[in-house]
């Protein structure tokens, strides 16, 4: 950290004392701040004065190469040049402008873009919120109040949020639930894990038990469903991109029962999978499509896209922030310099790149059992052996321990027992090369 943001700490606080090193500095965070899910053993304190593209640093100067995109958050990596450049001139707007309450242009503006950039040519409108939880609250509030109906279908694993009903729908780690008191009565399905198929498939002669399965739930526990709440690439559960096939079926079931289809795309929407939406590559349209992380350029921002109208009357559902103009704005300028850039199609590229890559690395390792994702959203799964299959979560945590540690590779673990590659959507071919060196390094010295 440089001299004149410790000056202005000091400024801020004073009688600050600012330590050197991150033990010191997480030994304060550990004191100061509630639990939640750091992982302090394995990161450094990250210098918050420096970043550049997919570079990192450490209060120590270490530099590290950045696969997470803040889980999906930082989309064109850190301090990229076009945003610095908005931000200049939109610094002097007002901001303090409750967007449920009153009307502002660029709110209006971007609500009419993510509506176009939807699928579908129906009519859509679209609430704005702070959180991925929020936005798939904001569309179950939709479903019960329009359907008159409160039953829904999630999948497990998946993740959806923290929050009241988006915790109700979320299956992937015991602790997000354990004797929280549940929002909403829920069909639970098994999600299309294709490398650990529940039903014993192969994914080439798959058949689709998991559908017939689903269906066969909804014929046990209640007909009368609200909505098909599901990720197209289930994301903290492991990085599992749901067959287009099993996709169809969902849209297939969900208008048999009278019922609306959410993509939640939360993580794996605006360009991630290199096209807008990951459901794009199924060719269905869902009803609803929930954003957030990366839609906020790095603020609590999140958008539920739903059909029109989303609510029965006014009030029914409304927060106080929600697309600030200068949010908003630069929301606008991201999805602006995405087209601009081509960096839909470049994350087509890097993909390619980056899965054969891994798939490289994973035919000279024992531990490495499957490769797999879609778009700039990929995982490695971690076993004992690829001929057993057994899950190591030990193993995947000495190599995340390693990537971060010994090669320079700031990565987050996803499921069990995985590893999850979140690039930004303007990395480079040479970046990408870089992460495979690194990652393929702490490989070998793994196992």
């Amino acid at each position: 950290m440089d001299r004149e943001s410790e000056e202005l700490l000091k400024e801020l606080c004073p009688g600050l004392e600012i330590p050197k090193s991150s033990k010191a500095w997480i030994t304060r965070s550990n004191k100061a701040l509630a639990k939640t899910t750091h992982t302090r053993d394995v990161y450094p304190v990250v210098d918050h004065t420096r970043g550049e593209g997919p570079w990192v640093y450490d209060l120590q100067g270490n530099q590290y190469i950045d696969v997470t995109a803040g889980v999906g958050v930082r989309a064109l990596g850190f301090r990229h040049p076009g945003i610095i450049d908005y931000e200049r001139r939109i610094q002097e707007f007002i901001r303090e402008v409750p967007g449920q309450d009153f009307d502002v242009i660029p709110q209006t503006i971007l609500a009419e873009r993510l509506a176009a950039i939807a699928p579908g040519t129906h009519e859509k409108k679209v609430f704005f919120t702070t959180s991925g939880g929020r936005a798939v609250e904001a569309a179950v509030k939709s479903l019960i109040d329009t359907k008159h109906r409160h039953r829904f279908v999630a999948f497990r694993p998946a993740f959806h949020g923290r929050t009241g009903y988006s915790l109700a729908l979320t299956a992937s780690k015991h602790v997000h639930k354990d004797f929280y008191p549940q929002g909403l009565d829920v069909v639970r399905s098994p999600y299309p894990y294709c490398y650990r198929c529940p039903f014993g498939q192969k994914e080439e002669e798959c058949d689709l038990e998991c559908a017939r399965y689903l269906r066969d739930s909804i014929q046990y526990e209640g007909t009368d469903i609200a909505g098909i709440v599901f990720e197209p690439i289930c994301g903290e559960g492991g990085i599992l991109p749901a067959p287009g096939k099993f996709v169809r079926e969902l849209r297939k079931i969900a208008d048999e029962v009278g019922a609306g289809l959410v993509s939640d795309e939360v993580q794996a929407g605006l360009g991630r999978s290199g096209l807008w939406w990951s459901i794009e590559h199924s060719n269905v349209v869902p009803d609803y499509i929930c954003s957030a992380k990366a839609l906020g350029v790095g603020f609590a921002f999140a958008a539920c896209i739903g059909p029109a109208p989303m609510y029965t009357d006014w009030g029914r559902h409304s927060e106080t922030f929600g697309a600030e103009p200068y949010v908003a704005l630069l929301s606008l300028a991201q999805l602006h310099i995405i087209v601009r850039d081509g960096l839909l199609e470049n994350v087509r590229n890097r993909s390619k790149q980056l899965l054969s890559g891994l798939r490289d690395i994973q035919g000279g390792s024992r531990i490495i059992g499957d490769v797999r994702g879609l778009g700039l959203m990929c995982a490695v799964e971690i076993v004992s052996s690829r001929d057993k299959m057994k899950e190591n979560i030990d193993l995947r945590n000495t190599l995340l321990n390693n990537c971060v540690k010994k090669h320079g590779l700031w990565i987050i673990g996803a499921g069990r027992n995985c590893l999850r590659f979140l690039p930004s959507l303007n990395i480079t071919a040479e970046q990408i090369d870089i992460i495979l060196e690194r990652f393929g390094n702490a490989v070998k010295d793994t196992g």
